[in-house]
């Protein structure tokens, strides 16, 4: 389960109310991750083509082996 919350510069304080299957006093782990991000962001921001033609992904046999084109 997710929450959404904000870090007021003391605490974490919670956007959005705690579901009614949590009981008081139930441990809980943070992890701490800024909003909209994360690993799966940084793996498709890696993946963007450097430089290479918009068709590489179709017609890689072409540009690394010398194959015709399909």
């Amino acid at each position: 389960m997710v929450l959404k919350g904000h870090f007021d510069g003391r605490q974490i304080v919670l956007d959005e109310p705690v579901p009614k299957e949590v009981s008081p006093n139930t441990p809980v782990d943070v992890l701490i991750q800024p909003a909209g991000g994360g690993a799966l962001a940084d793996i498709a921001e890696l993946a963007r083509p450097g430089g290479l033609p918009p068709d590489f992904a179709e017609q890689h046999g072409y540009y690394i082996k010398g194959e015709p084109r399909r």
